[in-house]
């Protein structure tokens, strides 16, 4: 039996935590180091198209336990706007 959990869970987390939390999924979903994502650099800089732009929603979705809306979901260009999109859906 295989482990399909994830290696970041849905925690309280202080917002550097979070932050590096966001990032490592981004990482993860583009194939990056997260130490080479800077926060305010837009996604498609890293290479962020349609198909992996909804394999992120969908990571960040199950990883943070909230929902994304198609229609805000195309406004999260970068990791800092998901950050604070994260935070405010969980408060």
């Amino acid at each position: 039996m295989s482990d399909t959990t994830s290696p970041v869970e849905a925690t309280p987390v202080g917002a550097a935590d979070l932050a590096d939390q966001v990032r490592t999924v981004v990482a993860e979903v583009l194939w990056l180091s997260a130490a080479d994502i800077d926060g305010a650099t837009a996604l498609i800089d890293y290479g962020l198209d349609s198909p992996t732009s909804i394999d992120l929603t969908v990571r960040l979705e199950d990883v943070f336990d909230i929902a994304i809306p198609e229609d805000v979901a195309i406004g999260l260009e970068t990791v800092d706007q998901i950050v604070a999109y994260v935070r405010e859906q969980r408060a």
